[in-house]
């Protein structure tokens, strides 16, 4: 039996950060199919794991300990993996940055796919993207995200920038621009064998989607 079940649907998204993480632990992770993820979100919240509306869930098998949302699970296995630089204000950071990668993917899919992009919708976002590159710069320009350290931050970091210019190339440009010590950063960080392996397992089974849906779609044609 593997260690963790990880419900998520097959696409990258939310779900890749958490792969990454346990990938770099090397933690062995089943995923169940989409029909039991939808038979999970109906299930009564008394009755699961951990009561949630909607995937990502983690469940760590031989406890039973579950945990739901992406940031919350990160954090889960940043403590339990000593990822976590284990100073108050740096934890407070780094958890910082995985509610901002966050907020990335919500604004990147229109919140889920609320609404889909337009021509004029896409340039009207631009500078707002382009801030959210900048403050990841600024955050590793103040020492945040040292390279020496193989932290929970900086396997974020990597994941959300890598994973989106990887499946969305026409924005590398951009993170090169306005971010080039992060590019430099996701570059190294998904280059460790762990994350690589793992990289390239999420190539081979979900092909280039990134978040899938309509919303990849209307997002693709403005790109």
């Amino acid at each position: 039996m593997a260690e963790y079940t990880l419900y998520y649907w097959p696409v990258p998204f939310r779900g890749e950060f958490i792969r990454a993480i346990l990938a770099h632990q090397s933690a062995t992770v089943d995923e169940p199919d989409s029909d039991a993820i939808s038979a999970m979100m109906q299930t009564d919240p008394e009755a699961q794991p951990v009561p949630h509306m909607a995937p990502p869930m983690l469940v760590h098998n031989a406890s039973g300990e579950a945990v739901a949302e992406m940031p919350a699970i990160c954090f889960w296995l940043g403590q339990r993996f000593g990822l976590m630089p284990g100073e108050p204000h740096r934890d407070a950071l780094v958890l910082k940055l995985v509610n901002d990668a966050n907020d990335v993917l919500d604004e990147m899919t229109l919140d889920g796919g609320k609404s889909m992009w337009t021509a004029a919708s896409w340039a009207d976002y631009q500078p707002r993207l382009r801030r959210w590159m900048r403050i990841w710069e600024a955050s590793h320009a103040r020492g945040w995200l040292p390279p020496e350290e193989q932290g929970l931050g900086q396997i974020v970091t990597a994941t959300l920038w890598g994973v989106m210019t990887d499946r969305l190339p026409s924005l590398r440009p951009l993170l090169e621009a306005e971010a080039p010590g992060i590019a430099t950063l996701t570059d190294r960080f998904r280059a460790l064998p762990s994350l690589a392996a793992q990289a390239q397992a999420s190539r081979d089974r979900f092909g280039a989607a990134w978040c899938g849906g309509e919303i990849e779609t209307s997002l693709r044609r403005v790109l």
